[in-house]
């Protein structure tokens, strides 16, 4: 069952992204949107929390013996913080303001969130127009 309501997106040409984690769109502007970091740890990540749990250890080795090793721990903490805070950030839409993973949590807040998103744009492009009628205005 059809309604007939053809809906627009936002933006017709977006950034494309070669290999995306993710590529979908968005709900509530209906623009095509990519997500190039995974939130989860690649084998490439977990030897490179080696390596540099190794490099760690042969610094501080005169220091702390075999227990250096424990710091593969911080290590892999900090990874995880990075990764997650990475793909976190990508999740809202530059378009529309849009976060999904708020309107998992809240709706009302995720509401907010895009009515504060569209006041700063239109606060935005009217403070550009107002600086723009000053500089004809001093020419």
């Amino acid at each position: 069952m059809s309604i007939g309501i053809d809906v627009k997106p936002l933006e017709e040409r977006v950034y494309r992204y070669k290999q995306p984690f993710k590529s979908f769109y968005c709900p509530l502007c209906r623009t095509k949107r990519s997500i190039i970091h995974n939130f989860r740890l690649t084998k490439g990540n977990f030897f490179q929390i080696v390596l540099i749990t190794i490099v760690i250890n042969i610094c501080v080795f005169p220091f702390t013996g075999a227990k250096g090793l424990f710091f593969i721990f911080p290590v892999w903490g900090v990874f995880e913080f990075v990764k997650r805070s990475l793909f976190k950030k990508e999740i809202a839409c530059p378009h529309c303001g849009f976060d999904a993973s708020w309107y998992k949590r809240d709706v009302k807040v995720a509401r907010k969130i895009v009515e504060e998103f569209w006041l700063t744009k239109a606060g935005q492009s009217s403070a550009l127009k107002d600086e723009k009628l000053e500089a004809e205005a001093i020419s």
